[in-house]
């Protein structure tokens, strides 16, 4: 009797150590895909990536999740039998992703050895060549630009900055293109009997920027008119655009110490919880405490809000003055932030933008 239950006992146990190593197995043949050089222009890329069950037990592929710019086209999702196989593809597109690339897929398995496989796929895009029409994307009539908008960024009140339009002739037919009734302050190298761009024929024309003529502080936008002999589209709408700041280079140190200085009691106001459509108006005092008379020559508020240039825009030593800003919410819900920029001829604070918040409910 002892015997047998010695005997059922290793039975058993031999049992439980048989089943205890059934287990599945993923190997895949390799981690890692090389795509080499690629064309841009030759569309999406799939690796391929195989595997078998080496184990003895059923493989199932739980998830696949590919990393960003990279996707998971298919694989095998039946459960894989011992000494079967299956495969994971993952599809690369380089479409407007010139250059080296390496990306990882991870492949979620119930291989408790491997329950989260790294595959990787990398190589080179190399760029799809660019044509004319990639080079001026912007279409007027027969005319393509490579912008009509030309932007002088930071230009100085004392300073006359040169830029240049680029555009292309695309069509059968040459078209003359005329600089008439600019302003003041444009100048575009252009003869008074017009400039011919001949069928297939790229251009350049300089354009220069006047920013004292222009009289004005801060970012400003500005459209004018190319006009031309062109069947489709004679007026071409061009814009330009530049932030105007002021030339302190010309100050001694003596004109600094002596230069004015806004201060501002405050420049944020919260104002409580309001209902759509009521306005709100809040007052920003400041005072001169430089020593030189301080000038606000601008005062510019965000879309939605109005400010008021003081009624003072010259203040001497001491003198204080207010500018008030009123937010009108009429159509709009939840958090509000306007700004109010004032531009003043402090060196040290040229520009001082003021914020106006709040919460404003339906």
């Amino acid at each position: 009797m002892k015997k047998v239950t010695i005997l059922l006992m290793l039975t058993l146990i031999s049992a439980g150590i048989i089943n205890a190593q059934k287990k599945p197995t993923i190997l895949f043949e390799s981690k890692v895909y090389d795509f080499g050089q690629i064309k841009e222009e030759d569309g999406k890329q799939t690796a391929r990536f195989n595997f078998k069950n080496i184990g003895n037990d059923t493989l199932k592929i739980l998830n696949v999740r590919p990393s960003c710019g990279c996707t998971t086209s298919d694989y095998t999702k039946t459960p894989i039998l011992p000494g079967q196989s299956g495969f994971i593809d993952a599809v690369y597109n380089p479409q407007g992703r010139p250059g080296s690339f390496n990306k990882i897929v991870t492949v979620v398995t119930n291989d408790p050895e491997n329950s989260n496989v790294i595959l990787t796929i990398k190589g080179n895009v190399i760029p799809k060549p660019k044509t004319k029409a990639d080079n001026y994307p912007q279409v007027i009539g027969n005319l393509r630009f490579r912008s009509n908008h030309i932007n002088f960024n930071d230009i100085k009140d004392s300073e006359v900055k040169t830029d240049t339009i680029y555009l292309y002739n695309p069509s059968d037919k040459k078209i003359t293109i005329f600089a008439e009734n600019l302003p003041v302050f444009l100048k575009i190298q252009i003869a008074a009997g017009g400039i011919v761009i001949n069928p297939d024929q790229e251009l350049k024309i300089p354009i220069s920027y006047d920013a004292k003529a222009r009289n004005d502080y801060g970012y400003v936008f500005d459209r004018f008119e190319l006009k031309t002999d062109d069947t489709d589209q004679p007026v071409k709408q061009m814009y330009v655009s530049a932030n105007i700041i002021q030339d302190f280079s010309w100050m001694t140190e003596k004109d600094k110490i002596n230069a004015p200085k806004i201060v501002f009691e405050k420049t944020e106001v919260v104002f409580d919880t309001i209902k759509s459509g009521q306005s709100v108006t809040v007052e920003f005092p400041f005072k001169n405490e430089g020593k030189n008379d301080l000038k606000i020559l601008k005062v510019k508020s965000s879309c939605g809000c109005t400010a008021t240039t003081p009624e003072k825009t010259i203040l001497k030593k001491g003198e204080k003055s207010v500018i008030k800003a009123t937010f009108n919410t009429s159509g709009r819900t939840g958090e509000q932030q306007k700004t109010i920029t004032v531009i003043t001829n402090d060196p040290e604070h040229s520009m001082v933008v003021l914020n106006l918040k709040g919460y404003v409910k339906e």
